[in-house]
């Protein structure tokens, strides 16, 4: 019991070395729909909901291609654990591909979904406002993907603050950014809402040409770069990146669409209710993004340690992992219930805006602890490039049974708004319970 209890804390401040630049990371990536949220609530309900409207679609697309590129983290680190160097850089240049391709495609559909936005029955004024905030920021779908590409590289090979650093820069460009375009200041235009929208596609622009830049100039990196990329393309190779991507993107899309058809539906109770939403929702996904750079961490100790064969402790980091992610999640969880009044203020001083938000605090101070439960099985799984059954388990779990019961509450119950969380609340416990459980099952198969 005493040496389990000494590589349980061994393996906890490995998982949270690797995850501590990652978590600051993701943060960062937060942070820049958080300024835009903050920064754009001083122009009023009808402004908050509309970039609220136009993020939620944007969001779902992005996120699916984000999550074809998320498998590439434990390959990454697979190929490190059997210091195969070169293939690095062979996995580097598919991904590329597969960015690069994934993002043209996203970004066409975006924008053919543009004159039809008005079927999610959105109200005009929202539509209005929103509508080229959403063209905007359509645009950096590509630059996003590509800079993914590269962070998966440097996280999978164990250099974790590479990503870390770039991440931040591009939250100080979004927040100068938005400070000089939404309001005109020392001479620039005047845009409002749309000036948060081109402060964001600045930044993740420039955030993608430094990582092409460090990785391609950086000595560390050279001995994975040393096969001309055309020479190693291999066909196998890009379907294989394909095969676990697919599912891994209908994972994240099942998991964020929901939150976005949410939003949608809260929508249908009007402005205020759908801009307290999004203060709540921008809030918890803050304290998400440190559950998911432990779930990234699992990933790449999961798929490191496969990589050096050793199974049993791939299944004691991934188990670690989502014990601290259930942990974590539960000490946030108590901290938005016990602030759930307070919080709000950051955001509007509208006391019905505040009110509604301090409701569905009370349901996310619950459903917290769920979903860093599930953030992180799924990266282990990852790890253990498992990709098709956690898309199964997100569609059961948020698609039958969390989003028809949040409408059903909200709509047919008569509990209102807050039932559309309810529902968010009832998904998470059943992912969290058949992820875990999956991880379990399938790792003991490994050592058995």
């Amino acid at each position: 019991m005493k040496f389990l209890r000494s590589e349980t804390v061994n393996e906890s401040k490995l998982l949270l070395k690797l995850a501590g630049p990652i978590i600051i990371g993701q943060l960062g990536q937060n942070l820049i729909q958080l300024a835009d949220t903050v920064m754009v609530g001083h122009l009023g309900p009808v402004a908050l909901g509309a970039s609220a409207f136009a993020s939620s679609v944007f969001i779902v697309f992005l996120i699916f291609g984000l999550g074809m590129l998320a498998p590439m983290t434990a390959m990454f680190a697979h190929a490190q654990g059997q210091e195969d160097h070169p293939r690095g850089g062979t996995l580097l240049g598919h991904s590329l591909l597969v960015a690069l391709g994934i993002g043209v495609v996203l970004t066409s559909v975006l924008m053919g979904l543009l004159p039809y936005l008005h079927i999610f029955g959105q109200r005009a004024e929202v539509l209005e406002a929103g509508a080229a905030f959403y063209q905007v920021i359509t645009w950096s779908i590509i630059p996003s993907l590509i800079y993914q590409a590269y962070k998966q590289f440097t996280d999978g090979l164990g250099r974790t603050k590479v990503a870390m650093y770039v991440m931040l820069a591009g939250v100080v460009i979004n927040v100068v950014g938005n400070y000089l375009l939404i309001n005109g200041h020392y001479g620039f235009p005047k845009l409002g809402l749309v000036g948060a929208a081109w402060a964001s596609l600045a930044a993740r622009v420039l955030m993608m040409l430094t990582m092409i830049c460090y990785v391609h100039f950086h000595p560390q990196f050279k001995k994975h770069l040393v096969n001309p990329w055309l020479r190693s393309f291999d066909k196998q190779t890009l379907q294989n990146i394909i095969r676990l991507g697919i599912p891994s993107g209908f994972t994240f899309f099942f998991e964020v669409g929901a939150f976005a058809s949410c939003a949608v539906m809260m929508g249908w109770f009007g402005a205020i209710p759908l801009a307290a939403h999004q203060i709540a929702l921008s809030l918890a996904s803050t304290s998400f993004m440190v559950t998911m750079g432990i779930g990234i961490s699992s990933s790449i100790r999961v798929g490191f340690e496969l990589g050096r064969g050793d199974y049993k402790m791939a299944r004691h980091a991934g188990l670690t992992a989502i014990l601290l992610g259930g942990a974590y999640m539960t000490l946030c969880g108590l901290g938005f219930f016990v602030l759930r009044h307070w919080l709000p203020t950051f955001y509007v001083s509208d006391p019905d805006v505040i009110a509604w938000a301090a409701q569905f605090f009370v349901v996310v101070a619950l459903f917290e602890i769920f979903d860093g439960v599930q953030a992180v099985a799924i990266g282990a799984l990852r790890g253990m490039s498992d990709t098709q059954w956690p898309g199964v388990i997100a569609f059961f779990a948020y698609w039958i049974m969390g989003l028809p019961g949040g409408y059903y509450l909200a709509f047919h119950l008569g509990v209102g708004p807050i039932g559309i969380w309810i529902g968010l609340l009832i998904g998470l416990i059943f992912a969290s319970i058949l992820l875990t459980y999956r991880f379990h099952r399938l790792s003991q198969r490994f050592i058995s």
